[in-house]
């Protein structure tokens, strides 16, 4: 019995060592001049033609670089690890290292970010250039910290447009009604809602065969996505309409951010502010690469004329949400700023 009890113990003790060697996530181990080598997984939604991808990869290579591959950034694109809101209660947990996670999904955590998608107020690259990279963005990612992660840097999709199974959009009424698909987010009901859409808040991952069966009768959408995730073949109207941008947050789990040595928060900081304006060139770029193969696919591809009804309809969702907390506030009227200084 005696022997039996070793053998199970013995046995016991095995399991619980293989599962602590397989478990995923952060792993760490030392150089040979006893600096801290540390290997970190990162996820995303889109594909690897997607701007947020090569953002991501970007980062990955600044850092190897300066940290001589110390540190290392595994990319796991499309979904591997879940969608937006998935990977972010992931981060947050620490079972998930790092995320570029959609800014729109944090509306359902902390309302900080809101500001960023507040509807027509960036309609430019060059506002939103310099936008992400005020001290006032820089509160915003600070803020995250709330939500255990920290915010590194913002990128970015590009901005927003309508796509719809049946007919083009051209005002409000248009919109009466529409199955619309949208991200999970507070926010972004409130915008649609008032639009007067029946917002449809869905995974990313879900849209395609949702308008191949009617459960949708359309969503908004970056030309990058639309692009890469088909949505043309099943939806055959696209209108322009830079309502908003679709921001991505660099994130890190608060725990092992702070694990990292001050030199290498440094190094990953850095880096991850470098990528911006790498981030905001790609976009601009391919923004009319996209536009031209999607015309090239027998689209309906229209400019919206007049977009007042459109701004004038949403004013309500900047009184609610820049009352939620004054960062947003403070960054709007930061946004403001810009956008009279640019005209």
């Amino acid at each position: 019995m005696k022997k039996k009890f070793l053998l199970l113990s013995t046995l016991i003790i095995s399991l619980a060592l293989l599962v602590v060697g397989c478990s995923g996530g952060e792993k760490a181990a030392s150089t040979s001049d006893g600096q801290k080598s540390v290997t970190f997984k990162l996820g995303h939604v889109t594909q690897v033609s997607h701007p947020y991808h090569k953002a991501a990869e970007a980062f990955k290579a600044k850092v190897e670089k300066e940290t001589n591959g110390r540190i290392k950034i595994n990319i796991y694109p499309a979904r591997q690890l879940g969608g937006d809101r998935d990977m972010l209660e992931q981060i947050q947990n620490g079972s998930l290292d790092m995320g570029f996670i959609s800014s729109a999904v944090f509306s359902g955590f902390t309302p900080v970010l809101d500001g960023l998608q507040l509807p027509f107020l960036m309609q430019n690259y060059d506002v939103l250039g310099k936008a992400v990279k005020t001290d006032e963005a820089k509160a915003l990612l600070d803020a995250l910290k709330n939500i255990n992660v920290k915010g590194l840097a913002f990128y970015d999709a590009g901005f927003r447009h309508f796509v719809t199974v049946e007919n083009p959009v051209s005002s409000p009424q248009d919109l009466k009604g529409l199955k619309l698909r949208v991200v999970e987010s507070p926010l972004m009901l409130d915008i649609f809602n008032t639009l007067g859409t029946s917002p449809t808040p869905m995974p990313y991952g879900e849209i395609y065969s949702a308008l191949q069966t009617g459960v949708i009768d359309g969503l908004e959408m970056d030309l990058s996505a639309i692009w890469a995730e088909k949505h043309y073949e099943v939806a055959k109207n696209v209108s322009l309409s830079s309502h908003f941008s679709f921001p991505t947050v660099n994130i890190i789990n608060m725990d092992k951010w702070n694990n990292l040595s001050k030199e290498d928060q440094e190094i990953m900081q850095k880096a991850a502010w470098e990528v911006i304006d790498e981030n905001q060139a790609y976009i601009k770029q391919v923004d009319q690469e996209c536009l031209n193969n999607i015309k090239k696919q027998n689209i309906n591809v229209t400019e919206i004329k007049d977009l007042t009804p459109f701004i004038e309809a949403t004013k309500p969702v900047y009184d609610k949400h820049t009352a939620k907390d004054p960062l947003v506030k403070q960054f709007v009227d930061k946004v403001q700023a810009i956008k009279a200084e640019t005209k």
